[in-house]
């Protein structure tokens, strides 16, 4: 902005380019400070889930239907297997925001005829779901790490595709108030899976 006030000869094209970045940067910032005050809510006990049944293969199917034109853009395959009738309790937008958190990253850090692959199934009493791709991978001494806040495995690439470093210790603490949790695998140059794990309730709403 400063260059612009300060530029009298400033080009349109100039000013196409500088106007871009500005946007960039003020969508980076609402998304430090919408992260941030969920992050306030969920310390301060204040988060207002409203829980209710959901359809997890419903609900994850929505969200790759939302993300698969940003595949499509990034020349990245995305697919899914979901297993039908896994009903659980909880709040459908902050469940969204898991799964679209998660597959986002993955198309993120997935370059160009890579694929990400979402599988959905019931093992025992949980419902399972693993986002796997084929990317560049998490090095081992970071896999540790990756849901502190503010952590990045690669600072200039994080920034690069928008980062806050808040997104994965959000989606791990909305887990754990729906009563389940994450793991993640992954090998350098080769990939990540994320699996989710949240209780299965049955028609009367007990789990199962």
């Amino acid at each position: 902005v400063q260059t612009l006030l300060f530029q009298p000869d400033c080009t349109p094209e100039m000013l196409k380019d500088f106007l871009g970045d500005i946007d960039s940067e003020i969508d980076r910032l609402s998304d430090i400070v919408a992260d941030l005050l969920t992050l306030v809510k969920i310390d301060s006990g204040n988060i207002d889930l409203k829980p209710e049944k959901l359809s997890l293969d419903e609900l994850i199917n929505d969200t790759v239907r939302r993300l698969k034109p940003i595949a499509e853009t990034r020349k990245v395959e995305l697919s899914a297997s979901l297993a039908d009738g896994i009903i659980t309790m909880g709040d459908a937008r902050r469940l969204e925001q898991v799964f679209y958190n998660l597959i986002d990253n993955a198309l993120k850090y997935t370059p160009e005829s890579g694929k990400v692959f979402i599988e959905l199934k019931s093992i025992g009493r949980q419902a399972v779901a693993s986002i796997t791709d084929t990317g560049i991978g998490i090095p081992e001494k970071d896999i540790d790490h990756i849901f502190d806040r503010f952590y990045r495995v690669d600072k200039a690439r994080a920034r690069s595709t928008g980062g806050t470093g808040l997104g994965l210790s959000i989606v791990k603490q909305i887990i754990a108030l729906h009563g389940g949790n994450i793991v993640v695998t992954s090998r350098e140059n080769f990939g990540s899976t994320f699996t989710v794990k949240l209780p299965i309730i049955n028609p009367g709403g007990q789990p199962r």
